[in-house]
């Protein structure tokens, strides 16, 4: 994983405008309409509503419609593809971690597992009905497959841990010697652990100590 990853805020610049009569109400609206063509007005749920000049015609007034919606169709596009960047960053930074056996296909599914959890949480309500077909999907395979072979990685992985302990070896381990490495508590530990890590990134810390 890159080890100088670093985040750049930059404060919104934002302005208030009281207008206490009719007058001064028109008078912004229609400064805002010279300049920019069209005003967004957010409603209660966040959504952004686009009030467009069509003074000048309907293929002017059009025209500024699809300019907006493409640019504000490739910004978001650019904001998915930075998380979809870092989950994967994190996903792979777990599975070294805690030492998983990448020969294994059990494997490769927990790492799809993690990514796609990370971006959509709601897939572990339901591990058969949600995740496993979604994780199945892309390797063109089948739930009970998906199910079958990452629990045989987490027993190999048990396995692992457990002779490590005999010999302590000093590490963090996946879960406590007393825990059942299910598929379901891996991975609510690992997306736990994930989650905390994008927070992290978020807020503009960086990977330094992740190896």
């Amino acid at each position: 994983m890159t080890n100088n990853l670093e985040k750049i805020h930059q404060t919104p610049d934002l302005h208030f405008s009281i207008c206490s009569t009719n007058k001064e109400l028109f008078m912004k609206f229609e400064q805002a309409m010279k300049k920019r063509g069209l005003i967004g007005i957010p409603d209660l749920q966040g959504n952004l509503h686009y009030i467009v000049d069509g003074r000048k015609g309907f293929p002017t007034a059009y025209q500024k419609v699809k300019s907006t919606t493409f640019q504000l169709m490739e910004e978001r596009s650019k904001e998915q593809n930075v998380k979809i960047q870092q989950v994967e960053e994190i996903a792979d930074h777990l599975i070294n971690k805690y030492e998983f056996d990448n020969s294994l296909i059990g494997t490769k599914f927990l790492r799809y597992m993690i990514i796609y959890s990370l971006m959509d949480k709601s897939l572990l309500v339901s591990f058969s009905k949600n995740l496993y077909p979604a994780i199945a999907n892309i390797f063109s395979s089948n739930p009970d497959k998906v199910c079958y072979c990452t629990r045989y990685t987490l027993r190999k992985l048990k396995q692992l841990e457990n002779e490590q302990r005999k010999i302590k070896i000093a590490k963090e381990y996946l879960l406590s010697e007393d825990e059942s490495y299910s598929n379901r508590n891996a991975l609510h530990k690992l997306i736990a652990e994930g989650e905390s890590l994008l927070q992290e990134d978020e807020e503009g810390l960086t990977y330094e100590n992740l190896h």
